[in-house]
């Protein structure tokens, strides 16, 4: 989080997902667009969710609903001059909850956690944690002192709570008082009015508060060249919440932002700017000689009070018309075959030549590896994909003789504290990972996505380009490296 801009706030994020499955829009675009299956099968089929669905005795679909609180509090505003990121517990207050059906398996979740925990930091720090576990009634707890946790990260402790009820289980982490308040009802996001204001049928929220010291910043300053936006400006100054909410119906989705204001003055005018803008839009579109998409004839705005609405629906033909934009493609479809074509230009041609830092701090230069396959997978610790991918790709290229197949991690752009310790917690200990930092290298063979994997040959030529991870990716790999080795 930077700290060039930052003010107290209070934010809460919702989504209740038994109730969004069961609607008939998400049923109906489910079988419309299968990728939102391969998505979640994704999800499902990596190792680590594989492990704890084993140890917690549930399923995936188990899960009912969850929700995040957090709040940056006065302190987050001298960060800058501290010249650190915020701390929990003294900058920032957080609420992790889950719901979920059926009975937690606590002690084997609790076993594992620890288990976790002792490799990373030891057997004290595992004993110090270990002793906090206690029962109270249907709920048990565990404490992780701030003592074993990153100094960078937290200056308090956090409390994990599992409560059993009769049909369904709750899980809570956050900081201690957040978590005994939440178990008896108080949640801390009561202050938020969207929540309110907002549709009784969402099953996604979002809503946040405004520091109204944010509006002083010079970028929000009032351009008085341009009419509506001098308007917008001085409207803006008047916000004090924001918020969105998604609605899953039967037949369509209803989209919902609301944004509260400190006055029904400030919210009239920026309802005024609002219709403005959307009339502005239709306009442009008539102009421009195009027909305006039916949606945008069904964007709605309405001022209430000191909150203004603007709500829309969303049809199945809507969908239809903007499935690329705002649904995931599917491994096959057009758009990631053409996101891809960028890197495949380079199958053919030599491999652009480089010299890089590995992680142990010797050098990689491709060039001394000319007569071997070389594997370059290009990747991060936040890309799902490529957590996924990397030890299925360490695997199939281990398989083959060291002395012919070289496989190297290229890290984009992370340091060397943050890969340690995801190297550490995968147990991916022999893994080779040269770092760019810069992205120089990866600029150089086209990475536009990640992962990306670049297969050359004995010759030093670029042979197989994959972009993406997907359940065949080891075994073609492996085929395509059994290819070029039956050439020598």
């Amino acid at each position: 989080m930077s700290s060039e801009f930052l003010f107290s706030f209070l934010m809460f994020f919702q989504v209740q997902i038994d109730s969004i499955r069961q609607s008939g829009f998400y049923q109906l675009i489910e079988e419309k667009y299968p990728q939102i299956t391969e998505e979640i099968n994704e999800i499902q089929s990596d190792k680590e969710v594989q492990e704890v669905l084993k140890l917690t005795g549930l399923k995936i679909d188990d899960l009912e609903s969850f929700r995040v609180t957090v709040e940056g509090l006065e302190g987050i505003s001298k960060m800058k001059e501290l010249g650190r990121s915020p701390k929990i517990g003294s900058e920032l207050d957080i609420l992790f909850q889950a719901k979920v059906k059926g009975e937690i398996n606590q002690d084997k979740l609790f076993a594992f956690m620890l288990g976790e925990l002792e490799n990373e930091d030891g057997k004290e720090a595992r004993d110090r944690v270990e002793k906090t576990k206690r029962t109270n009634g249907n709920t048990t707890y565990m404490t992780i002192p701030v003592e074993v946790m990153d100094e960078e990260a937290s200056s308090s402790d956090l409390l994990l709570a599992i409560r059993k009820e009769k049909n369904y289980s709750e899980l809570m982490v956050g900081i201690p008082d957040n978590v005994n308040r939440a178990l008896v009802g108080k949640f801390g996001h009561e202050s938020l009015v969207s929540l309110d204001a907002m549709s009784d049928k969402r099953q996604v929220t979002f809503a946040v508060n405004v520091d109204p010291a944010l509006w002083e910043r010079p970028e929000f300053a009032a351009n008085q060249q341009n009419p509506l936006f001098a308007g917008l400006a001085n409207s803006v100054k008047g916000i004090r919440e924001l918020g969105f909410s998604i609605s899953f119906l039967e037949k369509s989705l209803g989209l919902e932002i609301c944004v509260s204001c400190k006055d029904t003055q400030s919210a009239l005018g920026l309802w005024t700017v609002a219709q403005g803008g959307l009339g502005m839009a239709q306009l442009a579109m008539a102009k421009q000689g195009g027909q305006a998409p039916p949606i945008l004839n069904r964007v709605k705005t309405q001022a209430v009070d000191k909150n203004v609405f603007v709500r829309v629906e969303v049809l199945p033909s809507d969908l239809d018309q903007f499935a690329e934009q705002i649904l995931p493609p599917s491994s096959d479809s057009p758009l990631e075959q053409a996101k891809s074509d960028g890197p495949k230009q380079l199958i053919g041609e030599s491999a652009p030549p480089f010299e890089a830092s590995l992680l142990d701090g010797t050098k990689f230069r491709l060039s001394d590896h000319q007569g071997k396959v070389v594997v370059l997978d290009f990747w991060a610790t936040w890309c799902g994909p490529c957590v996924r991918g990397l030890p299925i790709l360490q695997k199939v290229t281990s398989s083959f003789d060291s002395s012919k197949v070289r496989f190297v991690a290229m890290n984009q752009g992370e340091n060397k504290k943050t890969i340690n310790q995801f190297i550490k917690s995968k147990k991916l200990n022999q893994l080779t990972v040269a770092l760019d930092k810069s992205n120089t290298v990866g600029k150089s063979y086209m990475v536009g996505g990640i992962p990306q994997t670049v297969v050359i040959d004995q010759k030093g030529l670029v042979r197989f380009v994959h972009v993406g991870f997907g359940a065949n990716t080891g075994e073609q790999l492996r085929k395509e490296i059994k290819e070029l080795l039956s050439k020598e």
